[in-house]
């Protein structure tokens, strides 16, 4: 189905297995009982509450790309890592060093370009600026970009730089097309994280972010109205805005249950979202597109997340406590696609 705009969602996988020390975090912090309601439909339940998750295998994944396909999705924007398997020292890791175990989230991505499916929902990197990529990783990065189904903005492969405007991973992907025969990528910056010192942007193509991880929220409306502020505030950096859509923002279970790699301030996070809600922010996004087209990229559109759960922002299906799939929030997005193809 042509659309006006393509629709591209965050895609963070920690879901893992007890063994990895992804699923291990992923475990504890969903396991609280006062977050059920927001575990994957493909957690394992035991009989005491405990959440856990095993390996997806190629058919389990297939069924997630058929739900997301479902409600409009067109790419994932996935979270790329190095496929290294770094070392680091005890006392590192004790801090809160991720870097060895990095690899263990490119699981879900790989599965997806694997998949039958992959012509009818494409992918697309975001890199993160604080971590290790080699060249390996970069020559595979642009493998991948060579792919039918990897996303593209006016024919020119789309990368997103999670953290700020990282001259180093800039300059490289410039140096893609010489070096491993791509298209010029298409350079997309996270603002939040480290930015130019001398405030030029003109060495990327558009600016957008991760999240937009407000800490005064009431509730999705008041989400959303920093949402359209972050968007509008993006104009000071002369480069077109990839427009950011969130559905929902709280880290709750990550402040009740820290995890080793970041934290959260005590706030007021917005809680969970009606349908009615949800519609409405997708209402007031599309009228700030509407009102501000020759500042945005031609014809796309970055939403969080399709699992960030425990973030609270999520589109894929929740495991209610009978066993059966929750669809809300998939199916909210899905009216909210619809919307967007009528209104823009």
């Amino acid at each position: 189905m042509d659309r006006p705009y393509r629709i591209g969602v965050i895609n963070w996988d920690n879901s893992q297995p007890m063994n990895t020390y992804f699923g291990t975090h992923a475990s504890r912090v969903e396991s609280q009982p006062k977050y059920r309601a927001r575990v994957p439909y493909y957690a394992d339940l035991a009989a005491d509450g405990t959440v856990s998750f095993h390996l997806k295998t190629q058919e389990e994944f297939d069924r997630e790309l058929t739900y997301a396909i479902s409600a409009g999705i067109d790419y994932f924007a996935y979270a790329w890592y190095t496929e290294d398997h770094l070392t680091d020292t005890e006392e590192n890791i004790a801090k809160g060093s991720v870097e060895p175990f990095l690899w263990e989230l490119n699981h879900a991505r790989h599965l997806h370009a694997q998949s039958t499916l992959r012509d009818k929902i494409g992918m697309c990197a975001v890199l993160i600026c604080p971590h290790i990529y080699s060249e390996s990783d970069f020559a595979k990065l642009a493998e991948a970009m060579k792919q039918p189904y990897y996303e593209t903005v006016d024919g020119r492969p789309l990368v997103c730089l999670f953290g700020g405007y990282r001259m180093d991973f800039i300059q490289r992907l410039r140096r893609f097309p010489a070096d491993f025969g791509t298209a010029d990528p298409y350079i997309v910056f996270h603002d939040s994280g480290v930015l130019s010192e001398n405030g030029d942007y003109s060495l990327v193509d558009g600016v957008c972010d991760y999240a937009c991880p407000s800490t005064r929220s009431k509730d999705y409306a008041a989400l959303i109205d920093r949402d359209l502020w972050t968007n509008e505030n993006r104009k000071q950096y002369g480069v077109k805005i990839l427009p950011h859509f969130t559905m929902g923002w709280d880290p709750s279970p990550r402040i009740d249950s820290p995890v080793p790699w970041c934290g959260y301030p005590a706030a007021d996070y917005a809680p969970q979202a009606s349908e009615e809600e949800f519609l409405a922010g997708g209402r007031r996004f599309a009228e700030w597109i509407r009102a501000n087209k020759d500042a945005v990229v031609t014809d796309h559109i970055h939403v969080f997340a399709w699992n960030e759960f425990e973030e609270g922002g999520y589109i894929c299906p929740n495991l209610c406590a009978d066993g059966s799939v929750d669809e809300g929030h998939l199916r909210a997005f899905e009216k909210i696609v619809c919307d967007w193809q009528k209104n823009l």
